[in-house]
């Protein structure tokens, strides 16, 4: 606010907030950036070693096992060359962590991934 009046100046129509939000580009949409994003956390997830995947699961809370877990059903639905393997070994890991209840609320969910 002004010092004499009480009142704040008005705003410059080029003041940043005014501008209207960026769009994302028409080339990309949402499904095909949370694709993209799919990919990259299976690409993670496969570079761990064996050795590495129980350390790393013991790690996590509730929430982040059943987000791995969907991470991990998402995997199965799209098998690489020995992705399938390897994410059988998370998927022990996890739910050794996760029992039973990480499978049922991954199942139950509405939101994916």
């Amino acid at each position: 606010p002004h010092a004499r009046t009480g009142h704040c100046p008005p705003r410059p129509a080029a003041h940043p907030a005014a501008a209207p939000a960026p769009q994302p580009c028409s080339s990309f949409s949402f499904l095909s950036w949370q694709e993209e994003a799919q990919g990259i956390v299976l690409k993670v997830l496969m570079s761990f070693r064996s050795s590495e995947i129980e350390q790393a699961v013991s790690s996590l809370d509730r929430s982040d096992i059943d987000l791995l877990m969907k991470y991990i059903y998402k995997g199965f639905e799209q098998p690489t060359e020995n992705s399938s393997a390897i994410l059988l070994q998370w998927h022990e890991k996890a739910l050794a962590v996760g029992v039973l209840g990480s499978i049922v609320r991954v199942l139950t969910s509405r939101k994916t991934v």
